[in-house]
C-alpha cells in the first residue's frame, strides 16, 4: 500500500512542477516599435533583455517595420539594452516583477534612437553652450580678455552662431576694440536682423567712435524693435541734443522718463531741454527733481551751480 502511494506523491509533484515551470515561462507578451529621430522604423535593432535577480536573458530584433515582439517572457526586472550599428546605444530598466497566471500583453513604449552623428552634433552643441555660459560668466566678472579667448574659438568653429557673433561684439566693445566689434554685431544683425540689443551696441561703437549720424541710425533702429529701452531712448536724445533737435530729444527723453521714471540723468537732460527752450520756471522743475535722485557729489554740485544761476535768471 505504502508503494504506490509514493509513486502518486511523486507524480502529482511532477504536475505541480510542470505547471509552475509552465506559468512561470508564459506570462508576459511585449511587442512594441523602434525608430529613428524622424520616425522612420528602424530594422535589424537588437534587444537584450538581462533579468537583474538571475542569469536568464533574452535577444530579439525588429522586422523590416521596426517591430519586435518577445512573447513568454517570464516575471523579474529586466536590464534592457537597444543597439543597432551607427546608432546610439540606449538602456532601459524593465519592471515585469508582477507573476501573472494568464498571459499578459503589453504594448512598450516606441524607442527612439538617434544617429551617432546625430549625437555628436547634440555633444558639440552641449560643450558649445557651456563655453557660451562660461563666456557670459567671465564678461560680468569682467575677465573680458578671458572672454574673448573662448568666443574667438567658438566663432571659429560656428561662424554662424548669432549668439556667439553678439558676445565676441559686446567684448570688443568693451575692450574699446570697436571697430572688431561693429564687424561682429553687423554680421549678427544679418543672422538675426529683428535683434534689436545689436543694434543698441552698434549704436554704443559707432558714439564712440565719434560717427553720431551712424549712431542715431542704429540707435533708431534698436528703438524700433524695442521701443521699452530706457537707455536706448535716452542716447537717441542726447545726440539729437547735441545736435540741437530739441524738440525731437526731449521726445525721446520723455519716453525713457515714462518707463523709468526715477532715472536722474533723464530728469536733467529734459530740464535742460526746457532751459534751450527758454522755459526757466519748468526746466527747474525737472532739474530740482533729479538734484534730489543724484547721489554722485560732484554732480550734486554741478546740479546746485545750474539751479542757483536758473533762480537767479528767473528773479530778473
Amino acid at each position: 500500500m505504502k508503494k504506490p502511494l509514493k509513486i502518486f506523491l511523486v507524480l502529482l509533484m511532477c504536475i505541480f512542477s510542470f505547471g509552475f515551470l509552465f506559468g512561470q515561462y508564459r506570462e508576459y507578451h511585449l511587442f512594441g516599435l523602434v525608430v529613428d529621430s524622424q520616425q522612420q522604423p528602424l530594422a535589424g535593432v537588437e534587444l537584450f533583455l538581462q533579468d537583474v535577480n538571475t542569469s536568464r536573458n533574452y535577444r530579439v530584433k525588429t522586422d523590416k517595420n521596426g517591430k519586435y515582439v518577445l512573447s513568454g517572457l517570464p516575471h523579474g526586472r529586466y536590464r534592457v539594452t537597444v543597439k543597432k550599428d551607427g546608432y546610439e546605444t540606449r538602456t532601459f530598466d524593465w519592471d515585469f516583477s508582477a507573476p501573472q497566471e494568464r498571459m499578459q500583453k503589453v504594448e512598450m513604449e516606441t524607442i527612439v534612437l538617434a544617429s551617432e552623428q546625430q549625437v555628436k552634433l547634440a555633444t558639440r552643441a552641449k560643450e558649445a553652450q557651456q563655453a557660451v555660459n562660461e563666456s557670459m560668466e567671465k564678461i560680468k566678472k569682467g575677465d573680458l580678455e578671458g572672454a574673448l579667448k573662448i568666443l574667438s574659438e567658438l566663432a571659429r568653429d560656428y561662424p554662424d552662431d548669432s549668439n556667439v557673433r553678439y558676445l565676441l561684439g559686446l567684448t570688443y566693445g568693451r575692450l574699446q576694440r570697436y571697430q572688431e566689434a561693429v564687424a561682429e554685431l553687423t554680421r549678427v544683425t544679418e543672422l538675426v536682423p529683428e535683434f534689436a540689443p545689436a543694434y543698441l551696441q552698434l549704436g554704443y561703437c559707432y558714439q564712440s567712435l565719434n560717427d553720431q549720424d551712424k549712431a542715431l541710425e542704429y540707435y533708431k533702429k534698436a528703438a524700433e524693435l524695442d521701443p521699452s529701452n530706457p537707455a536706448n531712448l535716452y542716447n537717441l536724445g542726447l545726440i539729437l541734443f547735441e545736435k540741437n533737435q530739441i524738440d525731437e530729444a526731449q521726445g525721446y527723453f520723455e519716453r525713457a522718463l515714462a518707463i523709468k521714471a526715477d532715472d536722474a540723468d533723464t530728469l536733467e537732460m529734459i530740464g535742460r531741454c526746457y532751459v534751450n527752450k527758454g522755459d526757466l520756471p519748468r526746466a527747474l522743475e525737472f532739474l530740482e527733481k533729479a538734484r534730489g535722485l543724484t547721489t554722485d557729489e560732484e554732480k550734486i554740485k554741478i546740479l546746485d551751480k545750474f539751479i542757483a544761476t536758473l533762480k537767479e535768471q528767473i528773479k530778473k
